[in-house]
């Protein structure tokens, strides 16, 4: 893994949050202005990413086959990080729905909304598809596993996965369609999404650094006191056991470090969302979004540089 590029890559992302707090201190941050970057990012800016990546990628069938082993160990990974961080969960002595916060909180990653631009920015066209397969995986993850952790009668509803029919997922779709059946976009087509493909990185990191000053404003420098439970865990934890158990395994090193990178994102922001509507415990799911993504960017260089260590030492 490049160093240097992922380093970079990562100052460069603090710098963006930075002005967006700068951003916020300057201009009431409304909801509607909230939405409509939320839009612009999960409904243009993403799917362009992922199909600009479908149209620089000749999808052949080793590519096709990489696609679905990126999904499947992104069910793996994302089914034992829950297992995880629910037995550390329970051996710490948290208890019924507060365990299962901790849980969910800790296990599961922002690999869309950072992770994809970062994935595409570090590891080109490529990185964005494969980055997005793996949080189209994280998406039937929690629009089923997690919803059913979170209701309290524990019944599933087939409505939840209503939520898994978005836009990312229909260009992950159609764009591989395409390119499977030899459909060639057009070039209008192939300009559009390259160009709006480069504003999904810094719309996010912009929206995450508005976030900051109006929750300060609101609740001071608050945390839990389990706050360091998924922090650790999230951050620290399980990406370098995520190492240790990639690293001799046969798959290729864009693979490898593909999902090294996505293990390392912080805590998803959909959470947020979740808990809202199932738990009534927002704020729990605010805080540690904003402290992770945060400190993310210490520990994404760290994680980089020890998967460098670990591979050279074994």
């Amino acid at each position: 893994m490049d160093l240097y590029i992922v380093t970079s890559s990562i100052i460069v992302m603090g710098i963006m949050i930075l002005l967006g707090v700068l951003t916020a201190l300057r201009v009431e941050i409304t909801s509607d202005l909230k939405a409509g970057l939320m839009f612009i990012i999960l409904n243009i800016a993403v799917p362009s990413i992922i199909l600009n990546g479908v149209f620089n990628t000749e999808i052949t069938s080793h590519i096709l086959n990489q696609v679905i082993l990126i999904f499947m160990i992104s069910i793996m990974y994302h089914l034992a990080g829950l297992l995880v961080a629910w037995l550390l969960a329970r051996l710490f002595g948290f208890q019924s729905l507060f365990a299962k916060k901790m849980t969910i909180l800790a296990a599961l990653g922002n690999s869309g909304f950072i992770g994809i631009p970062l994935c595409a920015t570090i590891f080109g066209p490529i990185g964005g598809l494969l980055a997005a397969i793996f949080d189209a995986a994280l998406d039937l993850i929690i629009f089923s596993v997690v919803i059913y952790m979170l209701q309290s009668n524990g019944r599933f509803q087939m409505k939840h996965l209503k939520a898994l029919i978005n836009p990312p997922l229909l260009a992950i779709t159609f764009g591989l369609i395409a390119a499977s059946t030899g459909i060639e976009a057009p070039n209008i087509v192939k300009q559009l999404t390259e160009m709006l493909s480069s504003i999904a990185g810094p719309l996010a990191m912009l929206y995450i650094g508005m976030l900051i000053p109006p929750l300060i404003k609101k609740r001071g420098f608050t945390i839990f006191p389990q706050l360091w439970f998924p922090i650790t865990l999230r951050l620290l934890l399980i990406p370098i056991l995520v190492i240790i158990i990639i690293t001799n395994s046969p798959l290729n090193e864009l693979t490898r470090n593909l999902i090294i990178i996505l293990s390392s994102m912080p805590t998803f922001m959909l959470v947020t969302v979740i808990f809202s509507k199932y738990t009534q415990d927002e704020e729990t799911a605010i805080i540690t979004t904003i402290y992770s993504t945060i400190l993310c960017l210490l520990t994404i260089p760290l994680i980089s540089f020890f998967s460098s260590w670990w591979e050279s030492f074994v």
